[in-house]
């Protein structure tokens, strides 16, 4: 999980590629950040525990520079597993950016967080603190005296077309595989962090043949030529050709059905890593099942084959 939370956290490291994601998903579009006006802020902050002084972390903060002077710092948070409480993490990172402007003699700048849910199901947690406190008991008249903190999730696994028409970066890619199984819509639009991208893509996907073209990629982009996604495209649909007609060579079935038995192979290999026996059972007998449980596992789909 943790070289999960790090590969996630890669792509995101790039100024464009942040500042692409805080545009599209907090501002609709509007190109409120620009690169070259903002920069890498601090992701760690420190509380007094039970044991004394401890640290948290969050995963890729930046700040907004003004005139030479910091106006906002964004916080953005990787989660693959929703916490029920998680409104609170939030605000402990809030927390402590506010907490490290105390006594600096400087201007106070907001603090905007967003996190980024990359589970394959949606979430019911509460999304205020209010909400979670009266959930959990607390009287009305309590709630009252209590300053309102809020949290803005965003499942990347189901963003709206038009949302995720406003991307014009690598992000971009991520987001319209994880909707659509593909990257046909952004063809012709250049790949500007390669390594990360593929890397982002096989931890989310668990296809090792994102990442089976790296070597290849890198030599264009040390030539100083533009790495296209519709390259990248007929890279994988040759990989997995490959692994196609190997399969069904070796088991005397056609390119076709060899696609189709390899894409189902791997949906079974993951439901019974997750031990749902019974999910798996269904997705061999039921066709509606098993085209859920591919959107839901993120089974890559290079082809119409089912």
């Amino acid at each position: 999980m943790a070289e999960k939370d790090i590969l996630e956290k890669s792509l995101l490291s790039y100024e464009d590629v942040f500042t692409d994601c805080i545009n599209t998903l907090v501002y609709g579009g509007r190109r409120r950040l620009e690169e070259g006006r903002t920069q890498p802020a601090p992701t760690e902050s420190f509380y007094q525990g039970a044991e004394g002084l401890r640290n948290q972390l969050c995963d890729t903060s930046r700040y907004l520079l003004e005139e030479g002077r910091i106006v906002a710092q964004y916080l953005i948070e990787n989660e693959t597993g929703l916490r029920r409480k998680q409104i609170l993490r939030k605000a402990s990172y809030q927390g402590g950016a506010y907490r490290q402007q105390l006594g600096n003699g400087r201007p106070a700048y907001a603090v905007i967080g967003i996190v980024m849910a990359w589970s394959g199901k949606g979430s019911r947690i509460p999304r205020s603190l209010h909400q979670l406190l009266e959930e959990d008991g607390v009287p009305a008249d309590l709630l009252e005296q209590v300053d309102e903190a809020r949290m803005e999730v965003i499942h990347m696994n189901s963003l709206p077309a038009e949302t995720r028409r406003k991307f014009t970066g690598d992000m971009g890619f991520v987001a319209d595989f994880l909707n659509e199984g593909s990257f046909q819509g952004r063809s012709g639009q250049r790949i500007r962090h390669p390594s990360a991208l593929c890397r982002m893509m096989e931890t989310l996907t668990g296809d090792s043949r994102f990442t089976g073209q790296i070597g290849e990629l890198m030599e264009k982009e040390s030539k100083g030529e533009d790495v296209m996604m519709c390259e990248y495209i007929d890279m994988l649909e040759a990989r997995g050709e490959a692994r196609g007609e190997a399969r069904g060579e070796a088991r005397g079935v056609t390119i076709g059905e060899a696609r189709g038995e390899t894409k189902l192979s791997s949906l079974l290999e993951r439901l019974y890593e997750q031990g749902r026996d019974e999910e798996a059972k269904q997705a061999v007998l039921d066709t509606t099942a098993r085209a859920r449980l591919y959107q839901e596992l993120r089974i890559p789909n290079f082809s119409t084959n089912p």
